[in-house]
């Protein structure tokens, strides 16, 4: 079977398929946008926007990136952009830091989004029937918890793949449920960006200069209210190097697609009372595929798929 992963960041976009791939070795997983897309369109939206890198009750009842999701997907379950449509479709985003006390609230924008485009192409004269079968049974809603950066804590070789330093311990509180990231490192609470000298360096003399300073600011420095439950944050502090610009050698589209397309997924699901969220995504591609789930455990309610069979849903769990 073919299963596409839509997902908002480039390191799940180049990574998550191969992951996947490993776990189910039988079935094809790719990207949205497909490659063949990207090389041919300089313009095109990639990867598609996340709506969640805000509270998302500010979003409740408006246009926002959840739209432009909801569309590429149900394109893709219904085979409008290629001739063989494809078995399932999953679309994964962040929950984010601003929104890890409400994904419930984050699965209710997704599914304004359907309800949109559904009452958007019905006004358009088209017959909805085909599309709100393509999303009930074909597109699914997933979340990383509060990023995809945590799962990498979760495998012992997870930081080391992504560029961190064998000398550089992660220092996790306990229980370390991924999903539950918090640090417990002092010398990465107290950083205070000292020595990051290649970015103390940059020169902010005009609006234009101290907006690249600003956006090269280490992302640790951006977050200091919440440092410690920042999982991205933390792993590029663990590769700190004050010579690079950001003040890391950390990259998303390098390290961190490198440890992810490896992740120990024993590791990762390996409790039953962590890591729902990915394990309600698991379960799910187990589904769609007629296969038993590999790994047991408690799943995410808000995005489980054993609820499929309730009447308001609009995608395939949600």
């Amino acid at each position: 079977m073919r299963i596409a992963i839509l997902p908002t960041g480039r390191m799940e976009w180049q990574a998550l398929p191969g992951a996947l791939g490993r776990l189910f070795p039988e079935h094809e997983f790719y990207s949205l946008p497909t490659q063949e897309e990207v090389e041919s369109n300089e313009a095109i939206d990639f990867p598609v926007p996340s709506f969640t890198s805000c509270d998302v009750l500010r979003l409740a009842g408006k246009l926002c990136a959840a739209d432009k999701l909801i569309e590429r997907a149900v394109a893709e379950a219904i085979g409008d952009r290629r001739s063989q449509p494809a078995d399932l479709v999953l679309i994964i985003d962040d929950l984010e830091l601003d929104n890890i006390h409400q994904p419930a609230a984050v699965v209710g924008i997704i599914r304004q989004a359907a309800q949109r485009y559904l009452e958007r192409i019905a006004a358009d004269g088209v017959n909805t029937y085909r599309h709100t079968e393509a999303l009930r049974e074909r597109v699914s809603f997933h979340l990383a918890k509060p990023m995809i950066e945590a799962w990498l804590f979760a495998d012992p070789a997870g930081p080391t793949n992504a560029g961190v330093s064998v000398s550089r311990i992660p220092r996790l509180k306990t229980p370390n449920d991924p999903e539950c990231f918090c640090s417990d490192d002092p010398a990465f609470a107290a950083d205070s960006g000292a020595d990051c000298m290649a970015w103390h360096a940059l020169p902010d003399d005009t609006l234009k200069q101290r907006k690249k300073k600003q956006d090269s600011r280490p992302i640790w420095l951006k977050c200091s209210s919440r440092r410690s439950l920042h999982p991205k944050a933390y792993l590029a502090w663990l590769c700190l190097d004050g010579a690079e610009k950001k003040c890391s050698t950390y990259s998303e589209s390098k390290g961190g697609a490198y440890a992810l397309e490896r992740i120990a997924w024993d590791s990762l699901l390996a409790e039953i009372d962590h890591c729902c969220f990915v394990r309600s995504m698991v379960n799910d591609i187990a589904s769609c595929l007629g296969v038993t789930p590999a790994f047991a455990g408690a799943c995410a309610p808000e995005t489980d798929l054993a609820d499929k069979r309730r009447r308001n849903r609009l995608l395939r769990n949600v």
